[in-house]
């Protein structure tokens, strides 16, 4: 929001930003990024923003073709995301971390600590913003990845908010949850569950809150401090949290389970388990094993899990069946503590500073490799996004590579970007510590 002391120094202010978005166009078109980023926070709840829009919006919204994978991106059309996007998020080598923006067809949502954002990536603008109810609470990067449906029809993030006291009644902490109409961000429902009172005892600090899948009719959320934490399952049909599961902190959901740590009263050490997304009843639970055990996604029936085993001290590394929490696989040497994304097609992509691994995402079997000083003089390139069998990375600090997710292999030259989110309308590219939406070109 720009706050001036006249209409006439408003005017003037308005010039200038339009001044200088012009300028952004631009240099966007021949490839440039010099023009500096947009500083205007985002508009009042449900007030389209004119701000980053370097679409003709005069004439209507832009026509996108979908490409699935894309081959390559482009800057004309391009248009910036709401600064809360990187805000907190980039490192002093100018890399993100922790996006907490989903992307739909040609829509983007941005999540913080107490708003989400609805932007249009054809136009720029902020089509809709919802907050919660009560008072949020956390910094503004504290917010977490908003997730859609599989369907499209809701989109759904968390907020962790203060209750006010009232009369003889203490103030409370609650965790908001709230779905929004994708494109339109029209807030649909808010279900609300209480977080308690012990907790702030017992940890002193805010809690933290996930949309963590769909599943059996339900919206998985879980919410956790250090030694505290609880999941419930909320019905998408009638909103009401169908039921809650006490001390697990859910990581991962299939459509067999959801699949997390239970903190075990915070006495530890951690057990895995696997629920019921349906019902919140225990499926399955593995043997006890010391320290934190770390769960992550792994396709749609594996997750992954590693941590040290109690009985021997021995580090594991395995993925599991959602559904039993038998080892379907050993995690291949060399990839300890590193994170195996997956392309949300067939593949895990695990990608270190000098390794880039692909795994098939149902046998959990090692399809390729490439290591820095490998015989045939290839190496492995910084991954910034993979998604349905592409891997964009960036192979020096001027020049961008797509590579085949089956098979390793480098498609044909044509990348100029490397994104670090894709669908198939486009990719968010980060210039500037600034995320700009280029469509799809191919």
């Amino acid at each position: 929001m720009i706050i001036s002391g006249s209409v006439a120094s408003l005017r003037v202010e308005r010039d200038f930003m339009r001044a200088r978005r012009f300028c952004l166009v631009a240099l966007l078109a021949i490839g440039l990024s010099a023009c500096g980023s947009p500083t205007d926070r985002g508009p009042a709840d449900g007030v389209p923003s004119g701000s980053s829009s370097k679409g003709s919006v005069e004439k209507g919204k832009p026509e996108r073709v979908p490409h699935d994978p894309p081959e390559s991106f482009t800057a004309r059309g391009a248009v910036a995301l709401p600064p809360e996007a990187t805000a907190g998020r980039t490192n002093l080598l100018g890399d993100v971390r922790d996006l907490a923006v989903a992307l739909h067809r040609t829509s983007a949502y941005v999540a913080s600590a107490d708003r989400m954002q609805t932007v249009d990536l054809t136009t720029g603008k902020v089509v809709a913003v919802v907050r919660p109810r009560a008072e949020a609470l956390g910094e503004g990067d504290d917010g977490t990845t908003p997730l859609v449906s599989a369907d499209g029809s809701v989109v759904v993030t968390t907020f962790v908010v203060r209750q006010p006291g009232a009369g003889t009644q203490s103030p409370s902490t609650e965790l908001e949850v709230v779905a929004t109409t994708p494109e339109t961000g029209k807030a649909a429902w808010i279900t609300s569950l209480k977080i308690p009172r012990a907790w702030a005892e017992e940890d002193g600090s805010t809690p933290e809150a996930q949309v963590v899948g769909f599943a059996g009719g339900n919206v998985i959320v879980t919410v956790h401090t250090r030694h505290n934490a609880v999941t419930a399952g909320i019905d998408i049909a009638t909103h009401q949290v169908r039921w809650t599961a006490q001390n697990i902190r859910t990581r991962t959901v299939t459509a067999e389970a959801a699949v997390g740590v239970d903190f075990l009263d915070g006495f530890g050490p951690d057990q895995l388990v696997g629920l019921d997304p349906s019902t919140g009843k225990e499926k399955w639970r593995a043997e006890r094993n010391e320290g934190s055990t770390s769960v992550e996604s792994a396709g749609p029936s594996l997750v992954r899990v590693w941590g040290w085993a109690e009985d021997s001290g021995a580090r594991f590394d395995q993925l599991l069946k959602s559904g039993t929490g038998k080892v379907q696989a050993d995690v291949p040497e060399g990839l300890d503590d590193v994170s195996c994304p997956f392309d949300q097609a067939k593949t895990l992509v695990c990608a270190a500073q000098t390794l880039l691994v692909a795994l098939d995402s149902t046998s959990g079997k090692e399809l390729w490799r490439l290591e820095d000083g490998q015989a045939d003089g290839r190496f492995a390139p910084k991954v910034t996004a993979s998604w349905h069998g592409r891997i964009y990375a960036r192979a020096s600090s001027t020049t961008a590579v797509a590579l085949d997710a089956r098979t390793g292999k480098d498609r044909p030259a044509g990348l100029d970007v490397a994104p670090v989110l894709v669908n198939e309308y486009q990719g968010l590219v980060l210039e500037d510590r600034q995320l700009l939406a280029y469509p799809t070109a191919g």
